[in-house]
């Protein structure tokens, strides 16, 4: 699959997920603007192909998509909430789009992890097939699939 309709597929399942379960809407793909207070999020799956999901969203977001899905006030949030859904958020995205990429396989998905700020580490044996970021209340989400380097 191109870079093109990768983006696409990215576009859509973003649109569905954040729709279902977050009743929120993204709006067009923009540019990314990369900001200090970001919580990332990785799943690793393996299968046909291997890679990973790479899930960056501004704190502020973070906090607006958490309120909606828990049915919570911003204000009650705990200071992990946000983080936690969006691991929770990361897992459904990847399991979407590696569903949609790849329906005859089955796939494994690693636990979401949070990614440390300090850490802005690549991994090597991946690149990215498809990479796109919305404005969404309150800031910003970029989603990043990477896929192993076939041998």
């Amino acid at each position: 699959m191109n870079e093109q309709n990768m983006n696409r597929l990215i576009s859509d399942t973003v649109d569905s997920v954040l729709e279902t379960m977050f009743f929120s809407a993204p709006s067009e793909p923009s540019e990314e603007e990369m900001g200090s207070s970001n919580i990332k999020v990785r799943v690793a799956f393996r299968g046909c192909p291997s890679g990973t999901l790479e899930v960056c969203v501004s704190e502020s977001s973070a906090r607006t998509l958490a309120s909606s899905f828990l049915g919570e006030d911003e204000k009650t949030l705990t200071e992990s909430q946000p983080g936690e859904v969006v691991c929770e958020m990361s897992n459904m995205l990847c399991g979407s789009l590696i569903s949609k990429l790849e329906s005859e396989q089955s796939f494994d998905l690693d636990f979401p992890q949070l990614i440390p700020k300090e850490d802005d580490t690549d991994n090597k044996l991946t690149h990215a097939a498809g990479r796109q970021c919305f404005e969404i209340e309150g800031g910003l989400l970029t989603v990043s699939l990477h896929l192993q380097a076939v041998s």
